[in-house]
C-alpha cells in the first residue's frame, strides 16, 4: 500500500493509507524527477510498464535515451509511443498494472515536429488545440482503467525567462497548458528540485469565488 504522507512504502504511518490513480511527477531538466518517478513506480506491486515518447532526432538525445534505457533494466515492459498515446494505451493497459509515461513534454515536442513550422498565432492555437485533443482523450481513456496507476512525468519550463525565439515561446506555453492538464486530474503530484521532491497536490490552495 502507499502512503499519502510519505513517498515511500510506508508500515509505520498511522495516517490514511491511499493509492493513488494518477500522479504527475514534475521538474526541471537533470532535476532527478525520472528517478524518482521511476522508484515510485518501483514501489506498488504490479507488472510495471514503462512508455517512452523520446525520439532521438540528434547524438545528445541517443545519450539520453541510452541512459535511461540502462538505467531502467529489464523488468519493464517496454513501449516507445511518440505521438497519440491514447490510440495505443488500451494494448497497453490490458499489459501492465503501473504505467509511467516519461514525458509528457517531449510529446508536445513530438508534435510540434511533426506539424512543422508554426508561421502564425492561428497555426499555434491550432496545434495547441489538437495537442489537448490527444492529452484529454489518452486521460479519459486512463480514468475508465481504475484498478491502474499511471505515473506522468513532465518538465516544469515556466520558471524561467520569457524565451526570445518564437517557436521556443510557442512550445513552452503549449507544454504548460499539457501539464495544467494532466495536474488538474492528478491525484497526487510531486516536484523535484535539484533531487530532493515534495510532494504538492495535499498542499493545494483553492479559493472560492
Amino acid at each position: 500500500m502507499y502512503c499519502i504522507y510519505h513517498t515511500q512504502i510506508c508500515n509505520n504511518c498511522i495516517g490514511t493509507i491511499y493509492i493513488a490513480h494518477i500522479i504527475l511527477c514534475s521538474g526541471g531538466a537533470r532535476s532527478g524527477k525520472s528517478e524518482f518517478a521511476e522508484k515510485l513506480t518501483l514501489s506498488f506491486e504490479g507488472q510495471k510498464g514503462y512508455v517512452a515518447t523520446g525520439q532521438a532526432f540528434d547524438d545528445e538525445m541517443k545519450d539520453r535515451i541510452k541512459r535511461h534505457q540502462e538505467r531502467r533494466g529489464s523488468i519493464w515492459l517496454n513501449y516507445e509511443i511518440p505521438l497519440r498515446l491514447h490510440e495505443e494505451w488500451t494494448v497497453i493497459a490490458k499489459s501492465c498494472d503501473v504505467i509511467l509515461v516519461d514525458d509528457l513534454t517531449m510529446i508536445t515536442m513530438n508534435h510540434i515536429m511533426e506539424h512543422g513550422e508554426l508561421q502564425t498565432q492561428e497555426d499555434a492555437n491550432a496545434l495547441e488545440e489538437e495537442i489537448m485533443h490527444d492529452v484529454e482523450a489518452l486521460l479519459d481513456f486512463i480514468q475508465i482503467d481504475e484498478d491502474k496507476t499511471i505515473i506522468f512525468v513532465t518538465n516544469e519550463l515556466g520558471l524561467g525567462i520569457v524565451p526570445e525565439n518564437k517557436l521556443a515561446r510557442y512550445f513552452r506555453d503549449i507544454a504548460g497548458r499539457v501539464n495544467r492538464a494532466v495536474a488538474d486530474r492528478a491525484d497526487k503530484m510531486y516536484l523535484t528540485i535539484s533531487g530532493v521532491t515534495i510532494e504538492l497536490k495535499s498542499q493545494e490552495v483553492h479559493i472560492n469565488g
